[in-house]
């Protein structure tokens, strides 16, 4: 190794020529330009978009007949300001609501392409402080992609622990003197020390699947294409943003909407985002508009609008080639959509889309869709204040009879809700999104702040060990909880003084009404952000593994016992089996765990005891910690876990799973 070299902090490791693993097939110089098809859409499928189409014009059918009636037929002369602050409120609800119709009006499914072969491709894992715990698994993963390709770890924190991680497993080892401009910052210096075609990059906790680069390569056969962009998936089912129940595999994740739903939009306008991980560029696109944008604290972003803008096209490629770690914790969950807000804000404030030159009007609707829904937080903080507002004085943002105020608020209200439900994959996914959303609200709000402040801290959203949330941080929906509970206590007492049942009486039943609604909706997701936290340095898989092991130990007698039973909550450094009774803490153990191709072969203690119920019967779970396992097996079952059993699992999320594999692929 030359001293240059080590003087700069750059380990190149393997060459193109010879990567960290051999291919499992040779791979000849290709270079012909391949079309790239679409996907044809299931008869369901085909049935569903019709539907949400007929939906959506009906909507803004109703939408309109209801605002002209509002305009001019609900003036409240003793509440003026009232009135029309309320109707700029409703209107800026359904524009952000047009926006969303808009955008996924025709969505784009792609059939994927077979790979083009021969080309160099370097894949950028750039990291500051992550556990080397977490950043093993991904370097693991990496190295072991199936088309050739070089790996290197990219470290702003100069550690040597990961530089040794990066020699076992002969990848690149990049660093630098300084940390300027962050992440963007990081890719741009390595983009300096390597010479790939295409750069895949991959956040620190990004695990990739085998398959990622041959799955998306084939786009660039089209010259045009700049970036292919994947799902953004997560293998820890149990984090903040998550809801799942096993019994009845049903799941949710919050990003769902915007991988499953808005990205396949917004792709059909070439308006899709570049998201970071785990996405694929084309090395001449960056170089063009040099290199990772640095202006803001949303590289990815930044560098999308900029590629849009000189004519490359960002293709989004909606399939799950990685899963990530989401945020266990509310703090964490609010770090990181405190600094897309405040990224996009300023790539705002520095791209000016709506001004600039190079876009398309399409492309520029597309992205004020974007950046409007930031903005969206302050009317939706003006919608839960309005029930508290009336309830306590007594006034009302109109007048109407009920029989008026149903015949035109309910189609209007029910068709909107309507196409979002259709939208969004059910009621459930619906009601989950706005519980995050009305949650995130004072969060989203901060991030105005973007569009005057340049320069802003890049924060690392916290992966590993965290606490609960202090009230602090929960400050504002605390204060609305507290005043929809009190004003729902003066509502009732109003309602119960008012003789005849006329217009006051049914006001204000229907503002005690959305008072339950937003209390009941606030209230739960408060409640979960102050039980989320995280004793766990590294995620374990749950239960559901169907792994067989068997566990062996002497008894306090000296009598050697062997059971057998079916691994849970497994990962690198432990596991638990569940039996009738259970073994006492601190017994040491021998473990055989049977993967499907290979056997793993350990000792450990047990550390934990827990009891639960099943069948009517009580059962006990034993959690081990490995103290002597093989790194190669240790290896081997991440391997599992990442590319086996956390496919498996993601089935629960029935948006994301039925978005992947509606189409028919030809």
């Amino acid at each position: 190794m030359d001293q240059q070299n080590l003087a700069s902090g750059f380990i190149p490791g393997a060459s193109h020529a010879a990567t960290a693993v051999a291919p499992a097939m040779v791979y000849a110089p290709e270079r012909a330009v391949k079309p790239i098809s679409t996907a044809k859409l299931t008869p369901h499928r085909q049935l569903k978009l019709a539907t949400t189409r007929l939906a959506i014009v009906l909507a803004t059918v109703f939408t309109g007949r209801y605002f002209y009636w509002r305009l001019l037929h609900t003036m409240n002369p003793a509440a003026k300001v009232f009135f029309y602050v309320f109707l700029v409120v409703e209107l800026l609800s359904f524009i952000e609501s047009a926006f969303f119709y808009f955008v996924t009006w025709n969505p784009t499914y792609y059939v994927r392409p077979d790979p083009i072969f021969g080309r160099t491709v370097d894949v950028f894992i750039p990291t500051y402080n992550e556990p080397v715990e977490l950043l093993r698994e991904t370097v693991l993963c990496a190295v072991n992609m199936r088309y050739p390709h070089k790996t290197y770890v990219l470290d702003d924190g100069r550690r040597s622990e990961v530089r040794e991680l990066a020699l076992e497993f002969g990848c690149g080892y990049i660093t630098r003197d300084d940390r300027a401009n962050a992440k963007a910052g990081n890719l741009n210096h390595a983009l300096l020390q390597t010479d790939g075609e295409f750069i895949v990059t991959l956040d620190a906790d990004h695990v990739a699947s085998p398959e990622l680069i041959e799955e998306m390569i084939g786009f660039f056969g089209d010259p045009s294409v700049a970036v292919v962009q994947g799902t953004q998936d997560f293998y820890n089912l149990d984090s903040f943003q998550h809801q799942v129940n096993w019994s009845t595999r049903a799941g949710w994740q919050q990003q769902e909407l915007f991988f499953s739903v808005i990205q396949p939009g917004k792709d059909r306008y070439n308006a899709a985002f570049y998201c970071g991980s785990p996405g694929i560029l084309r090395r001449s696109s960056l170089d063009e508009v040099g290199g990772f944008a640095t202006d803001s604290i949303t590289e990815d972003m930044h560098t999308s609008i900029k590629m849009q803008k000189k004519g490359w096209r960002v293709l989004y490629y909606n399939r799950t080639v990685a899963r990530g770690l989401a945020p266990q914790t509310f703090s964490s969950f609010a770090t990181q959509w405190q600094r897309w807000g405040h990224g996009a804000m300023q790539v705002l404030r520095a791209e000016k889309p709506f001004t600039t030159k190079g876009l398309t009007f399409t492309q520029k609707l597309a992205y004020f869709s974007s950046f409007y829904f930031y903005w969206m937080s302050y009317q939706k903080l003006a919608f839960v204040l309005t029930p508290i507002i009336t309830l306590f004085f007594g006034i009302f943002p109109l007048v109407t009879d009920p029989t008026s105020y149903a015949s035109y608020f309910l189609p209007y209200f029910c068709l909107n809700i309507a196409c979002s439900v259709l939208l969004q994959g059910g009621w459930q996914n619906f009601m989950m999104s706005e519980r995050f959303n009305l949650l995130k609200m004072h969060v989203l709000m901060k991030t105005l702040s973007g569009l005057f402040h340049r320069d802003s801290p890049f924060t690392v959203t916290r992966k590993s060990r965290a606490s609960a949330p202090r009230a602090s941080e929960v400050l504002l929906p605390f204060l609305l909880l507290l005043g929809l509970a009190l004003a729902l206590a003066a509502g009732i007492l109003r309602v119960q003084m008012v003789k005849p049942w006329g217009f006051v009486f049914w006001a204000l039943i229907v503002n005690i009404f959305w008072g339950f609604v937003f209390l009941f909706m606030m209230g739960g997701m408060v409640r979960r952000s102050q039980k989320r936290l995280e004793h766990r340095k590294s995620y374990r898989f749950p239960s559901h593994l169907e792994l067989r092991m068997s566990v062996s130990y002497k008894e306090p007698g000296g009598a050697e016992v062997r059971r057998d039973g079916f691994a849970r909550n497994l990962n690198r450094s432990g596991v638990s089996v569940t039996f009738e009774r259970e073994i006492p803490q601190g017994t040491k153990v021998e473990v055989e765990l049977r993967l499907p191709e290979h056997m793993i072969q350990a000792t450990g203690k047990v550390v934990r005891n827990q009891s639960y119920g099943k069948n009517g019967h009580s059962r006990i779970s034993n959690g081990i910690r490995f103290d002597k396992i093989a790194p190669t097996d240790q290896d081997e079952i991440s391997k599992y876990l990442f590319w086996e059993i956390a496919p498996q699992h993601s089935r629960v999320l029935n948006l994301t799973h039925t978005s992947q594999v509606e189409v028919h692929q030809s």
